[in-house]
Order: C-alpha cells, then structure tokens, then sequence
C-alpha cells in the first residue's frame, strides 16, 4: 500500500468520524425537539404555575368547569385527583386570550 492509499484511508475514517459525530448531534437535537411534542400531563400544582396563578384558583375553576381538567377518584370523593392535558390547556389559553381580545374590542366600539 503506497503513501497515497493510506492517506485516502486515513481521510476516510477522518470523515467516518465527523459524519458519526454529526448523525449524533442531529439525532440527539431531534429527540430533544419530538419530546415537546408529546403531550404532557400536570397536576394541580403544575398547572398553576405554568398558567401563573394559585392553585386555589385552579381548583375553582374545576368546580365552575371553565377549564378543561380530568377527574379522577370514587365518585363524590372530597380529594379526587385532577390532571390537566398541556395540550388541552394551550387550546383553552389561546380561547381565553380571543375571548378577552374581543371583549377588549367590542368596549372601545371598535368592529369586530
């Protein structure tokens, strides 16, 4: 094997290594990217914080039903455990800020 066919095989694996490298980069950038997309479940503790008000208000509006909540337990139990989808959440979020959005509208007399 002459000096040429040993550099060729040496810049070979040299680039064997930066394409593993980088496949690795990727696939680890995309994993990180299709986990948001699963949809995640929170308690009542989370959820008030991800909304940015109490959790005695987030148990309020599970018993008016103004946001979209789970329910779990025997029923009329005095300690269910609720659950809320993110999903679910951002949907109802993204209603309240139209709803509000109009309000604030239709108050000033602007077409809506």
């Amino acid at each position: 094997m002459n000096t040429v066919d040993k550099a060729l095989i040496a810049f070979e694996n040299v680039i064997r290594e930066i394409v593993t490298e980088q496949v690795a980069v990727s696939e680890k950038r995309i994993r990180e990217e299709l986990s948001g997309l699963i949809d995640k479940t929170l308690d009542v503790a989370e959820t008030a914080a991800h909304i940015g008000v109490s959790e005695k208000l987030i148990y309020r509006m599970c018993q008016e039903g103004s946001i979209p909540h789970e329910r779990y337990g025997v029923s009329g139990s005095r300690r269910p455990v609720i659950k809320f989808r993110l999903s679910d959440l951002e949907i109802w979020r993204a209603e309240q800020r139209y709803t509000n959005y109009r309000g604030g509208q239709a108050a000033k007399g602007e077409a809506i």
